[in-house]
């Protein structure tokens, strides 16, 4: 049984950033098991890896995987009437299997697009287990909670959160974990971020949480209760290691040293933050000066259209070096970095490098295509010029997912199918 990939190029994205050229990597049961030269173990699968590069699984630390039903539904609007006006209405047509379709495409694309795990919060958050089951995927998932001061709400979107998590987590042979996910702090009362965060205690997960995505929810904040979200976070004891924080455009320096104290990992999410015109960019180089843990995220298929995170990586990088007019500024190794060894760490999942001991979340991508030769660097060509076409194998949890382009797990034209029809009632009047 097993994979064994053979004479391949391997960015090992280990301590030392390690490129192994022409080497063996060979895949027992959910495990990297060896890598080196002229393996001669047996595998039930066997990969030519001439002329491919092996890469950690890009891990994608937050987005809403079913919001792709909504791809391209409130595009150029802003952020604060495209909601109310569009998606709102629209998301109360939406059942429950409508949300399974959903998830299904977004873990093709982000498989295409070589991310083997994602975090996510939504909705009718069994179906997007469900997803994550039959996809093959690893995936952190929540139900997002917000109660708007409402107890009664706030009681049911515990309950149905608690519930989520004894339900899920640990499930697809440990593919799924569970978090519980507060919305962020302009919509949900403080009774409600504690008790999620008393839940979180109980259970030993994680949360995840939207922080200061837009200047208006900064200076909300600031007439509500006097201090900025990430201040008042920490003022009511909210923040934590376990807390991985969305977005984080509007931070100060003080509050990125609050960031690092608390040990909060934060989610970079460049193109949703300059599609939907939040005006600012994340001040990452602080974060970095101050040792916070920086990951990438995608947000949803409403706010960014696309869930590639080798989009998110190129577009993190130039945004930091033209908005800080530095071309030194977050260079393609430390992109690389956020979307695999700093996301695995936020997730708490021994991921994020091609090691022996380590889960195997792997992709191929072919190095004989126009726009990855010559190959002077292969991390700068896979974070400034690679695209989902370069993907040729997927490999998630030791099992193979994608193969030569093709998916193994699902029937894609079925999901299609399925997404279509969604798509066709939802937009109905």
């Amino acid at each position: 049984m097993g994979i064994l990939i053979k004479n391949v190029d391997v960015l090992t994205q280990n301590s030392r950033r390690e490129l192994l050229r022409g080497a063996d990597v060979l895949i027992e049961g959910n495990k990297i098991e060896k890598i080196g030269n002229n393996i001669k173990e047996k595998a039930e699968f066997k990969i030519n890896g001439k002329g491919k590069l092996a890469v950690p699984g890009l891990i994608n630390t937050h987005t809403h995987t079913a919001m792709t039903l909504f791809r391209g539904y409130a595009d150029d609007m802003r952020f604060w009437e495209a909601w109310p006006e569009k998606i709102w209405p629209a998301e109360k047509k939406v059942k429950a299997e409508d949300v399974r379709w959903g998830a299904l495409l977004g873990c093709l694309e982000m498989v295409r697009s070589g991310t083997t795990c994602f975090l996510d919060n939504y909705f009718f958050m069994d179906e997007t287990a469900r997803a994550v089951k039959d996809s093959g995927m690893r995936a952190n998932l929540a139900y997002g909670m917000i109660d708007l001061g409402d107890s009664a709400k706030r009681k049911k979107e515990l309950k149905i959160g608690e519930k989520f998590v004894k339900d899920f987590h640990g499930k697809a042979d440990g593919r799924i974990s569970c978090s519980f996910s507060p919305h962020a702090p302009y919509t949900c009362s403080n009774e409600l971020l504690l008790k999620a965060k008393g839940l979180s205690d109980k259970y030993g997960v994680l949360m995840q949480i939207h922080v200061s995505e837009t200047r208006k929810e900064v200076f909300d904040s600031i007439k509500k209760c006097g201090k900025r979200p990430v201040e008042h976070l920490d003022s009511i004891g909210f923040l934590n290691n376990r807390v991985v924080a969305a977005h984080c455009v509007w931070v100060t320096k003080s509050e990125v040293r609050i960031l690092r104290k608390r040990g909060v990992k934060v989610s970079y999410n460049p193109v949703s933050n300059m599609k939907l015109a939040s005006g600012g960019v994340a001040p990452i180089p602080q974060m970095l000066e101050n040792g916070v843990c920086v990951t990438f995220g995608t947000d949803g298929a409403v706010s960014n259209n696309s869930l590639s995170m080798l989009e998110t990586m190129k577009v993190g990088a130039l945004l930091q070096k033209a908005h800080l007019w530095d071309a030194r500024v977050l260079n393609a190794q430390q992109a690389l970095d956020f979307a695999t060894r700093n996301g695995a760490g936020a997730l708490c999942i021994n991921a994020g490098s091609i090691e022996e001991g380590k889960l195997a979340d792997i992709f191929l991508m072919d190095l004989k295509a126009p726009n990855l030769l010559p190959a002077n660097s292969h991390v700068s060509n896979l974070v400034y010029a690679s695209n989902p076409s370069n993907i040729s194998h997927s490999i998630i949890d030791g099992k193979l997912i994608m193969e030569e382009g093709k998916i193994l797990a699902v029937d894609e034209e079925k999901v299609f199918e399925g997404v279509q029809k969604v798509a066709g009632r939802i937009k109905e009047k």
